[in-house]
């Protein structure tokens, strides 16, 4: 894929000798922080014509700064609450299509837009049953304090909930047309927001997959995938990807950021399963977002994926 055309800075404004990558945050504020530091630890970063590869760096105003590839632009999380995220309101069940690029919810110690506030500000008092990742779009449930909350408890921890998510892979790969990666997840040993597969220690985590479309001849590098995880272990598909040289297409922290303007891993379809005070199985699906699927696999994913009415 082609580079992306390079970013020119002469810094001003400096109080006085600053990092380079707060310094580059300043200057691109729509580029993340994480992002930031890859692009500057894998050194497409240069400093009055000297490439620089350190964080830490100090840079002094009308200093000369280039980046030679730089990173995609993150999104702007929604400012509020939109009505077409609403799937389904069954009683106390909210069923969301939670867009890319807002959290599930805040932080630790950290006041940031989340889904759970917007949906607190829409249907009142709310609780978050479980977790997508900011970048990842699709299903999650959400519930009003009351009975339902008690069978929800029991489902998930029982793991009766089936969970179905779809993603644009790197290809050529390490995948068979169907099978399951069984492999440890455990903390990463450099990087501490990410993750990895380890030998030792760790926890369990099993993913099953299918591949449903081949790579096109306008997009060799790309191929769509199922999947159904059994655990619910932190970056599971992402990283379980990544072990099996399949990294998610835009993914910041374990495949290559530039090979897609947003990560493409949806959550699909959620199933509920039938169990206690009489609640039935029930299924609920969120539509691919427009655009999400290369042209290429496009109209091979839609036999698989047909549009919910």
């Amino acid at each position: 894929m082609s580079k992306k055309q390079a970013k020119q800075v002469t810094l001003s404004g400096l109080s006085g000798p600053t990092r380079l990558d707060k310094a580059l945050r300043e200057a691109f504020p729509q580029w993340g922080r994480k992002a930031v530091q890859q692009t500057i630890t894998s050194r497409q970063v240069s400093v009055n014509g000297r490439v620089v590869w350190i964080g830490s760096w100090q840079v002094e105003n009308g200093d000369r700064v280039e980046v030679l590839n730089p990173p995609v632009a993150k999104p702007t999380p929604p400012s509020g609450w939109d009505e077409s995220w609403l799937i389904e309101e069954s009683g106390d069940l909210i069923v969301v299509n939670k867009p890319e690029g807002l959290l599930s919810e805040s932080p630790p110690h950290r006041d940031a837009v989340n889904l759970l506030d917007l949906a607190q500000s829409r249907f009142g008092p709310l609780v978050l049953f479980h977790r997508l990742d900011r970048d990842t779009s699709g299903v999650i449930l959400l519930s009003r304090p009351g009975a339902v909350n008690r069978y929800l408890d029991w489902a998930f921890q029982e793991r009766l909930v089936k969970k179905e998510y779809v993603a644009v892979v790197a290809a050529p790969n390490q995948l068979a047309r169907v099978g399951t990666i069984d492999a440890y997840i455990g903390l990463h040993p450099q990087r501490r927001e990410m993750v990895a597969v380890v030998e030792r220690g760790g926890k369990h985590a099993v993913t099953d997959y299918e591949i449903i479309s081949a790579p096109g001849p306008g997009r060799p590098d790309a191929q769509a995938v199922r999947l159904w995880p059994r655990t619910g272990r932190t970056h599971q598909l992402r990283v379980h990807l990544a072990h099996m040289n399949a990294p998610i297409l835009g993914d910041r922290l374990y495949g290559n950021p530039e090979s897609s303007p947003r990560l493409l891993l949806h959550a699909f379809r959620l199933v509920l399963p039938a169990g206690q005070d009489d609640y039935p199985e029930r299924t609920f699906t969120a539509p691919v977002p427009e655009g999400f699927w290369p042209s290429t696999v496009d109209f091979l994913v839609k036999s698989y994926l047909p549009t919910p009415p």
